[in-house]
């Protein structure tokens, strides 16, 4: 093995020009960006004022804009806003509760479809067999939110190696206010 002599304390240095030139060139990129990054920052601010510009002055428009607006199309967009608004008041909650909450290992549920204007609820599913889906019925007539339940149909998944069975069931939702 070769040993490695190093002398930290050599008087006798020379710049290397290609060092210099490497730092010069470093130095110049430096400022280069700074000026692009001034810029930027100006651009940034005078957008700020504008967007600050044009916020004031939409904010004192709306009064202009509500007085062009005929009473027929804002009649219907109130009464479209009250509909959303009645539909979300609704208590989904308690409906997905009482119908997700059968504890049956038997029965999975696919869906929920609720018709909000004629309180209807149909919930399709699947079970093992047709006594899981008359237990589910069951379970679902004991609920205080749901009224009137009945099978609406059902059908043997013969594809399915487990032959499933694949049901809807109809029911009224009962909504209390």
């Amino acid at each position: 093995m070769r040993v490695l002599d190093l002398d930290f304390r050599r008087i006798n240095r020379r710049a290397s020009w290609a060092g210099i030139a490497l730092l010069v060139a470093a130095l110049a990129g430096a400022v280069v960006s700074g000026d692009q990054y001034l810029q930027q920052a100006e651009q940034l601010v005078a957008a700020q004022a504008s967007l600050r510009d044009s916020t004031a002055a939409t904010r004192k428009k709306p009064v202009a804009a509500i007085a062009s607006i005929d009473s027929q199309t804002l009649a219907a967009e109130l009464k479209h806003a009250n509909e959303i608004v009645h539909q979300l008041t609704l208590p989904w909650g308690e409906l997905f509760a009482s119908a997700e909450s059968a504890g049956t290992p038997d029965v999975a549920l696919l869906s929920i479809e609720s018709d909000t204007d004629n309180r209807r609820v149909k919930i399709s599913g699947e079970a093992k067999n047709l006594e899981s889906i008359l237990a589910y019925l069951r379970y679902l007539e004991t609920r205080p939110v749901l009224v009137g339940v009945y099978l609406q149909s059902h059908e043997l998944q013969k594809q399915d190696a487990e032959q499933p069975v694949r049901f809807v069931v109809s029911a009224d939702w009962k909504v209390r206010k």
